[in-house]
C-alpha cells in the first residue's frame, strides 16, 4: 500500500513536470496585409492655402443736389407807374433848390426781381436828372429824396466842375481823412459793407435825413450824429459856392 502512494505521487508529480515544460503557445500581433501590387493607392487630397482678398466695401454714389433750372428773368415793365410816385417830392424839392430843372425823365421801372429799391441814373444832356425805381416799390420820402441828394451832387458838379462839392461836404460834417480815402477803402469791400462807406451814399443820406428833418443815417457817421438842420442850411449854401 505504501509503495502504491508512492507510486501514485510520483506520477502526478512528473505529469504535473511535463505539463510545464510543455511549451505554451504564443499570441502573435496580425500581420499586416500586403498591398497587391495592383491596387491604386488612395489620392490624399491637397489643398493650397491662398492669400486672402479683402471684400471691397460697396461704392455709394454721393446724392446730388438737384439742379435749379434757370432762372428766367422777369420782363421789364414798360411804365413808369412806380417812379412816379417820386414826381411829388422832386418838386418839393425844386421849391427849395432852384438847380433842379422844371422836370426830371423817368426810364420805365425795372422788374421786381432785381436787387434795389430805386436809382438816379445821371443827367440827361440837357441836365435832367434821371430816376427809375422798382415796379413793386412803395416809394418813401426817404428813398425819394436820398435818390434827388444824388442827383443834387451831379447838378452841383455839372455847374462847376473846378470845385470838389464832395469835399466840402466831408469838412462840414468833420469825417477823418478825405472822402478819397473813404472811396479806396469801401473799393475793397463788397455788399453792404462797401456801400456804407461809400463817400457818395453818405452825401446822399445827409441830404436825405435834412429833407425829412429828421432820421438815422444808414452810412457810416464816424460817430458825428447829423444834425437835419444844420445839414440843410450846408445843402442850401452850396447853391451859391458856400460851404
Amino acid at each position: 500500500m505504501g509503495s502504491l502512494r508512492r507510486a501514485c505521487v510520483a506520477f502526478v508529480a512528473a505529469g504535473a513536470l511535463s505539463a510545464c515544460l510543455a511549451p505554451q503557445p504564443v499570441t502573435r500581433p496580425s500581420e499586416s496585409p500586403v498591398a497587391s501590387a495592383t491596387a491604386t493607392p488612395t489620392p490624399i487630397p491637397t489643398f493650397t492655402l491662398l492669400p486672402e482678398t479683402p471684400t471691397p466695401s460697396p461704392t455709394i454714389p454721393p446724392t446730388l443736389a438737384p439742379t435749379a433750372p434757370p432762372r428766367t428773368p422777369k420782363p421789364a415793365p414798360t411804365n413808369h407807374d412806380a417812379g412816379d410816385k417820386l414826381i411829388p417830392y422832386y418838386f418839393l424839392t425844386r421849391g427849395q433848390f432852384s438847380i433842379f430843372p422844371p422836370t426830371p425823365q423817368l426810364d420805365f421801372d425795372f422788374a421786381s426781381d432785381v436787387d434795389g429799391d430805386a436809382f438816379f441814373r445821371g443827367l440827361t444832356p440837357v441836365g435832367q436828372p434821371i430816376f427809375t425805381v422798382r415796379e413793386d416799390f412803395i416809394m418813401t420820402p426817404r428813398t425819394a429824396y436820398h435818390e434827388i441828394g444824388h442827383a443834387y451832387e451831379a447838378l452841383l458838379q455839372r455847374k462847376d466842375a473846378s470845385v470838389d462839392w464832395r469835399a466840402k461836404y466831408w469838412a462840414f460834417r468833420g469825417f477823418p481823412g478825405t472822402w478819397q480815402e473813404a472811396a479806396a477803402q469801401a473799393a475793397t469791400m463788397t455788399g453792404m459793407g462797401q456801400w456804407i462807406h461809400q463817400p457818395q451814399e453818405s452825401w446822399a443820406e445827409a441830404f436825405s435825413v435834412s429833407m425829412v428833418g429828421g432820421g438815422q443815417e444808414k452810412t457810416l457817421d464816424y460817430g458825428r450824429t447829423i444834425n437835419p438842420v444844420a445839414t440843410k442850411a450846408f445843402f442850401l449854401s452850396l447853391l451859391n459856392g458856400g460851404g
